[in-house]
């Protein structure tokens, strides 16, 4: 999969195949993605080496541990997983002082989450119309592709065409969607 459509992937998504596929390229991505923010927070509680290694350390815990947990937005979840790390370093430091943690909000910017699902049902059911429209071929390798993480040879095997059929409908397919969406953008602002 090329980097561009790794770019192109929601959060859980990469989540996902960072939990289940062991997909390092998933896992850079969302380090391209969050890595300053992450370093951001850790800036505020330690040092700024010591906020790059605990950065570096919670994305090694990703890695290693993301497919015991249950994250349903990863952007707040990294936030408390890089905050809690930084005040255990800062207790083991100086296992005395109270540590402040409550001004700390910065990282995420929190919209009302009722919003944010009605956007998000909104946008599925663009995204159900758009895939409806596409060719039956198009919609197939987009889904089997997507939905189904299935490889270019598994598409070809199981619809009975070569591999760069499946590549053509795949491209095209994705064509149609960001056309049919960017149709739709208004009704997607908000």
């Amino acid at each position: 999969m090329s980097h561009t459509i790794y770019r192109n992937l929601l959060d859980e998504e990469l989540l996902y195949r960072v939990a289940h596929k062991r997909d390092q390229e998933a896992l850079a991505t969302l380090h391209k993605r969050y890595a300053h923010l992450a370093l951001g927070v850790g800036m505020k509680y330690l040092s700024a080496d010591a906020a790059k290694d605990a950065v570096q350390v919670v994305f090694i815990k990703i890695w290693t541990d993301v497919a015991q947990y249950k994250i349903k937005s990863f952007k707040p979840w990294l936030y408390t997983v890089v905050k809690n790390h930084c005040l255990m370093e800062l207790r083991k430091q100086q296992p005395t002082t109270p540590v402040d943690a409550e001004n700390t909000f910065d990282f995420v910017e929190y919209e009302d989450l009722s919003h944010h699902k009605m956007e998000q049902e909104q946008v599925l059911r663009i995204l159900e119309s758009c895939l409806s429209k596409l060719q039956e071929a198009q919609k197939t390798c987009i889904e089997l592709f997507y939905l189904h993480q299935k490889t270019y040879a598994e598409i070809a095997a199981h619809n009975q065409m070569d591999d760069k059929q499946v590549k053509s409908y795949l491209q095209n397919g994705r064509r149609n969607l960001k056309l049919c969406f960017g149709q739709h953008k208004n009704s997607i602002a908000s």
